[in-house]
């Protein structure tokens, strides 16, 4: 591409602004039209993020400011979102290739984008939001310094808004705001995340949010730790009953007597220690969604009562005879494998397709690994905002590549939930800025992975390495058209003259980390 202007005189834009004061709406359109100019983008926007770090659509080339207002999106969600999360840039040459990409957007105003580079607009530790570029043709590509370029642009215009006292959270001037996950106007406030970039998760969240559309029941499958009851609360979020009760029963918890009163409810004097009459969490669920985790552990005679409950709309609490209405949603979750049960007469087959009227399945950490690093810094933000004001220190803390291959390379048998715990182990035991090996719980060191006593691959920006085939015990899960991804994003990259791979140039390509392109690769049994 060959830009009307340069890189250089569009820095030049922050010494001598053409229009307004920085933040304005005629400060803001002049530097997107620079932005795409500067980049030769088919358009270029900026988003902002408001006290809950959702982010606005604030000015867009290519969409006209009266149909933007009511846009938004979390962070960790789609690219810009992930590079809000990371506070790094994200590159994608082909967005519609990658499923982290949020395309509701596009669907809405008739795009289709296809290169895109998203940096944060930082000043110190204070994250604005986020600029992008973007191409609407498949033949486009962004340079790859214009990676760096948008950073520093980014930082640039960043610190115009901070002189002129507009470094500021969004505020919207609207009652009425309807968010890119697909919610209504009084649901927007919702403050779950699911934080992944990786097309496993972004397929779970897109099955999140086309069932929260509906009314029908959900079976949310995935192994301990998964996330699964998040997914529930997206779905929730996202749906008409979002303003009624989301309740949750842990059906593993609670002895089968007390399972069923705490779900049916009961009167005075049904069984002993029944001292008043109680409503169960069907009935106080009417109106939102019932959650009920660990369906797997249920006895198969509660499985009977919810079957019944589900095909009469009614309740009848232990002890009465009066049935009860109750309009209530139902979901559930599980980390067994429930047609396995059904053949064992352990589950119930009626319940299960009553059940399972969407099917979700939440991926395990294995799956996602490309996901780990957001994660991670996602937990140590988390962990320093809970601090605040009980630790001297100031900002979130780093993570070292070396920690960060440690936490690649780590199998997570307890999945996002044990990463969380391991994260927030190391943000206590970290003294200075940056979490290193050290930091990371000995139960890591002691597990025998990869990288204890001998690393699994090179660190970041290390010579590209020399894989070696990965034992029998590990299984692949990357899909064949990730194979052929990365293979052609390989090949497309070697080292001229020496046939070699760069992983380090294929993964600026593929717009992901090296370190996660060079494990899935390990993965793969790939090697050079």
């Amino acid at each position: 591409m060959k830009a009307s202007i340069s890189f250089l005189e569009a820095v030049r834009f922050f010494q001598r602004p053409p229009a307004g004061i920085p933040g304005t709406p005629e400060y803001n359109a002049a530097f997107c039209r620079l932005l795409a100019e500067s980049a030769s983008a088919d358009a270029a926007s900026i988003w902002q993020a408001d006290t809950e770090n959702r982010l606005h659509l604030v000015s867009s080339t290519d969409i006209s400011m009266d149909r933007v207002k009511d846009i938004t999106l979390r962070q960790g969600e789609g690219i810009a979102g992930a590079a809000a999360l990371s506070r790094q840039p994200v590159f994608v040459v082909n967005a519609q290739k990658q499923t982290f990409h949020d395309s509701r957007v596009d669907e809405r105003f008739g795009l289709r984008t296809y290169a895109m580079i998203s940096a944060p607009v930082l000043f110190e530790d204070h994250l604005f939001g986020v600029v992008n570029i973007l191409s609407h043709h498949p033949n486009k590509i962004f340079p790859p310094e214009w990676k760096e370029r948008l950073c520093s642009l980014g930082v640039m215009y960043a610190a115009s808004l901070a002189k002129a006292g507009k470094l500021v959270p969004y505020r919207s001037l609207s009652k009425t705001e309807v968010g890119m996950e697909g919610q209504s106007p009084q649901f927007a406030n919702g403050k779950t995340v699911i934080v992944g970039i990786s097309q496993a998760v972004q397929e779970a969240l897109h099955l999140c949010l086309k069932a929260g559309e509906t009314d029908i029941p959900v079976l949310i499958c995935g192994e301990t730790g998964t996330g699964k009851e998040l997914a529930a609360r997206r779905i929730h979020e996202a749906s008409p009953r979002a303003q009624g009760p989301f309740l949750e029963v842990n059906c593993a918890a609670l002895s089968e007597t007390l399972l069923e009163s705490e779900l049916f409810g009961h009167v005075k004097g049904a069984f002993t220690g029944a001292t008043h009459d109680r409503s169960g969490k069907f009935v106080a669920a009417s109106g939102g969604m019932l959650f009920l985790d660990e369906i797997g552990e249920m006895s198969v005679a509660c499985q009977a009562k919810i079957l019944r409950v589900l095909e009469e709309k009614k309740v009848t609490p232990l002890g009465s005879e009066k049935p009860v209405p109750s309009d209530t949603r139902i979901m559930a979750a599980t980390n067994k494998n429930l047609v396995e049960m059904m053949k064992e007469r352990k589950f119930r087959e009626d319940l299960y397709y009553r059940l399972c009227g969407i099917e979700i399945r939440i991926p395990p950490l294995r799956e996602r690994v490309e996901d780990i690093h957001l994660l991670a810094l996602h937990f140590l933000n988390k962990a320093h905002s809970q601090q605040k004001g009980k630790l001297p220190r100031e900002r979130p803390l780093r993570l070292s590549p070396e920690a960060l291959d440690r936490l690649t390379a780590f199998p997570w048998p307890g999945n996002v939930r044990q990463l969380e715990q391991a994260l927030f182990a190391a943000a206590a035991l970290c003294e200075g800025d940056e979490i290193t090996p050290a930091n990371l719980p000995a139960w890591m060191h002691k597990a025998g992975m990869p990288g204890g006593e001998e690393q699994l691959f090179s660190p970041s920006g290390s010579h590209p390495p020399g894989m070696e085939i990965v034992p029998k015990k590990e299984q692949e899960f990357l899909k064949e058209e990730e194979r052929a991804r990365y293979l052609e994003a390989l090949n497309a990259t070697k080292y001229r003259g020496t046939g070699r791979w760069n992983v380090s140039a294929a993964a600026r390509q593929l717009g992901i980390p090296r370190e996660t392109l060079a494990y899935h690769l390990k993965k793969l049994g790939l090697f050079r």
